[in-house]
């Protein structure tokens, strides 16, 4: 199977690429260099040419704080861009995975969100991703995943964050009050890639199991994982301030709907998080 990757330089690219070729499928990656997905006839003349079999769309505007006072740019590769690849994708019969985020719901409440729970996204990034959402399902072979807490080789995640001041402090503060899964990036990239091999379409939420964490759980878990001591101090979002971006309280997803509809939920997020600490700690 012939699989186009958007976004290949990024983290999940890089893994979703990877993953490709363990399977023996045939991946080519794709970034800014290769075209703009905000040319739709650029987008639409790239795809119709390598006419792939599927597209993993992980190309996106994720700079959550800078998109507050970028909005065009965010709307046109969130929104415009994934249209784009949402047409050309249908135009050739392949099917289309699109990743979303925790993002697109209010963040409100306690109780884990479930795929149908109402859409109130608070900054113009859960807005675009939302956006974007629509935009796939312009492609009918569509795949919506929506995924929370990133974290992986290479680039900024909080993991590496966390690893990072540990040399530095010996105190840190971290937010209590926004709670959710954090998902660790081969183990999203090898649901995407069993995805792609499947006619089950539809949207679905995809993080780690094993339960829900605020970030400052989890930034103890990291340092006692890693065997770093360090004194964590819980505070609020209003407590920390700093974000130009709402971040939403609540971000526990239900994934349920994986298993019923056949996929292998991903792993626990502690063995997750032993992994990474394992393979790439810096």
């Amino acid at each position: 199977m012939k699989v186009l990757v958007t976004g290949a330089n990024g983290q999940l690219g890089y893994d979703v690429i990877k993953r490709l070729n363990a399977l023996g499928d045939e991946p080519v990656g794709a970034d800014r260099e290769e075209f703009d997905i905000t040319d739709g006839k650029a987008t639409e003349d790239y795809i119709t040419a390598l006419r792939p079999d599927a597209i993993v769309h992980c190309a996106a505007y994720t700079a959550v704080d800078k998109a507050e006072d970028d909005r065009d740019t965010c709307r046109k590769v969130n929104v415009d861009g994934t249209r784009n690849i949402a047409l050309a994708c249908e135009k050739i019969g392949a099917k289309l995975v699109y990743i979303s985020s925790d993002y697109v719901f209010g963040g409100s409440g306690t109780q884990p969100l479930e795929i149908d729970a109402p859409k109130d996204p608070q900054n113009i990034y859960g807005i675009t991703k939302l956006g974007g959402e629509e935009e796939a399902k312009k492609c009918q072979k569509h795949f919506i995943v929506r995924t929370s807490w990133l974290y992986g080789a290479g680039g900024k995640n909080f993991v590496r964050t966390m690893l990072q001041l540990s040399r530095t402090h010996d105190t840190l503060r971290v937010v209590c009050d926004q709670v959710g899964t954090p998902t660790y990036v081969p183990d999203l990239a090898r649901l995407l890639t069993d995805m792609v091999e499947t006619d089950r379409y539809g949207r679905y939420n995809a993080v780690n199991s094993g339960g829900y964490l605020s970030w400052y759980d989890f930034a103890c878990a990291i340092f006692r994982a890693a065997g770093i001591p360090m004194t964590v101090l819980p505070v609020t979002s209003e407590e920390y301030g700093q974000s130009r971006a709402v971040r939403p309280r609540n971000s526990r997803l239900d994934t349920t709907k994986l298993a019923a509809a056949g996929f292998r939920p991903l792993p626990d997020w502690q063995d997750a998080l032993a992994r990474y600490l394992a393979a790439e700690q810096p």
